[in-house]
């Protein structure tokens, strides 16, 4: 599901998702604060954080996927009223699933990074995924933009009403006057656990860099992240204002001045919305995304898995809900579309149905899930 992208069906490919209860095929700030629970460890956020999922890809043609855990920072200024928070139905989407090349000019690719984690010795930076084996795991890295021209609360690319800072990603002002406004900087990790394959790379299809994600991409550069806001009313705004008081990212002293709960233990899970196997190993990407290595071609699958509902909320991950029933069946269609070929040339697909820096002054630490940063 991508509710930013795809509103109201099957999305073109499968993702993490962290945050409130009442994520869906249609989603708004309203709905968000109804959740029945949030993975965030802040129950005042019922904002929905996703991202592409991680596979890895064997020669024989199939997919495991891998286990990512992701951490949110919120990062933001010492001084009171220099940030704005996210106002009710905000959303917003960084990075470019269609990427497959680097242009280290463009803030929106600096904003992508991966660190191949050694926490035995050095963990080397790259722009792509990483042509190595990783002894403690790769790290995808992602900041959002954090500027914002102050109206709207999205735009038709989902980009367009936020602006990168004036020196980059993670450095610089909101000078543009065309986006004036300063909005808490959002920077997502997730934590792939992919050192478990390394004895299995001899058996993948590239063995040096053996993973992709969910859209077909084995390079990296089309990574992305998505964001609609949830908190509830005010508080978000109490945290950037108030939210500062050691650090060291010690969540405790803000939830001591009552500023929100902090509930590091609490957990929340969802049954399935859609009837496709998207975690395990999978005979296909889900979607049937091809893996497109050297360039992207548009691709839409010609079937679109079942809807189910009801969607069961539960709290326990070894006493899930029962799953919900068919409510829409599987679809198969003929209809095709050109697809604009950037390497292969045009070709006829069928279409999917429904067509942290050094100028860190105090660190507010919501978990492993969570991080609320406040900069000078």
């Amino acid at each position: 599901m991508d509710p930013i992208v795809n509103p109201g069906t099957v999305s073109t490919h499968v993702h993490g998702v962290v945050g409130g209860s009442n994520f869906g095929i249609n989603i708004s700030t309203a709905t968000l604060r109804g959740s029945e629970c949030t993975s965030i460890p802040i129950p005042q956020d019922n904002s929905n954080y996703w991202y592409p999922q991680l596979y890895f890809y064997w020669a024989n043609g199939t997919f495991t996927s891998v286990e990512g855990n992701p951490v949110m920072y919120y990062l933001f200024s010492d001084d009171p009223g220099n940030t704005t928070a996210f106002p009710d139905d905000f959303r917003m989407i960084s990075g470019d699933p269609t990427l497959r090349t680097y242009d280290p000019s463009s803030f929106s690719q600096q904003a992508i990074t991966y660190l191949c984690l050694n926490f035995n010795g050095n963990s080397p930076r790259f722009n792509e995924l990483p042509r190595m084996k990783c002894p403690s795991g790769i790290r995808s890295q992602i900041n959002f933009p954090s500027c914002w021209d102050g109206v709207n609360t999205d735009s038709p690319d989902h980009r367009s009403h936020v602006s990168f800072l004036s020196a980059g990603p993670d450095n610089g002002t909101c000078i543009d006057s065309r986006f004036p406004r300063t909005l808490p900087r959002i920077f997502m990790e997730v934590y792939w656990v992919t050192q478990t394959f390394d004895n299995f790379r001899l058996s993948a299809a590239d063995p040096d860099q053996p993973f992709v994600f969910s859209n077909g991409d084995p390079t990296g550069y089309s990574y992305h992240a998505d964001f609609l806001n949830g908190w509830n009313t005010g508080v978000l705004q109490d945290a950037v204002d108030r939210c500062n008081c050691n650090p060291y990212g010690d969540p405790s002293c803000c939830a001591a001045q009552g500023i929100f709960d902090f509930e590091q233990n609490k957990q929340c899970y969802v049954t399935d919305t859609i009837d496709e196997k998207a975690l395990g190993t999978v005979d296909s990407l889900p979607g049937n995304n091809p893996v497109q290595g050297r360039c992207y071609e548009e691709y839409f699958d010609n079937s679109t898995p079942a809807l189910l509902s009801p969607v069961l909320v539960y709290t326990d991950i070894n006493t899930p809900s029962p799953d919900g029933t068919v409510v829409i069946p599987a679809q198969t269609v003929s209809v095709t579309q050109l697809a604009q070929g950037t390497c292969l040339g045009n070709s006829s697909y069928s279409l999917r149905l429904n067509s942290p820096t050094s100028s860190l002054t105090t660190y507010i630490c919501i978990a492993a899930a969570m991080l609320l940063i406040s900069v000078s």
